[in-house]
């Protein structure tokens, strides 16, 4: 199986990928695709984590979604949505939420783990391919 490696004791174990956004809403069209290929990655099977950082954090604002649920039709929310039902794991970096995005920790949607920037490193090493956008 493509998606898979073999383990020296005969289990497979899942390919993992690592996608990291650093955008938030202020350039929203660069948020769209990091979600797009974190839903096609996990409905290959991989193994798949989303990390936001730098303005990313905004993403996830729940006043800010919730906004653009009620005004309909951003890709962001539709490809957050999708990738959050394929089992894509999401983190946030605690450091980018308060001092660059200006957040609390109350102010993240649900789902999303919040997470020390060291968390990157070790996603990053852990995985067999990281994207940044």
């Amino acid at each position: 199986m493509a998606q898979t490696q073999v383990q020296s004791e005969g289990q497979e174990q899942k390919k993992k990928i690592l996608i990291v956004v650093t955008h938030g809403p202020e350039d929203l069209d660069r948020t769209y695709a990091p979600l797009f290929m974190a839903s096609i990655a996990a409905s290959m099977e991989y193994e798949t984590s989303v990390f936001f950082m730098i303005k990313g954090p905004k993403l996830l604002d729940k006043k800010w979604q919730e906004e653009e649920r009620k005004k309909g039709g951003n890709p962001f929310i539709h490809f957050f949505d999708m990738a959050r039902d394929n089992g894509v794991k999401m983190y946030v970096c605690i450091q980018s939420l308060k001092d660059m995005c200006h957040m609390k920790e109350d102010d993240v949607v649900e789902g999303v783990e919040l997470v020390g920037g060291s968390t990157l490193i070790d996603l990053t090493m852990d995985a067999d391919r990281t994207l940044f956008f």
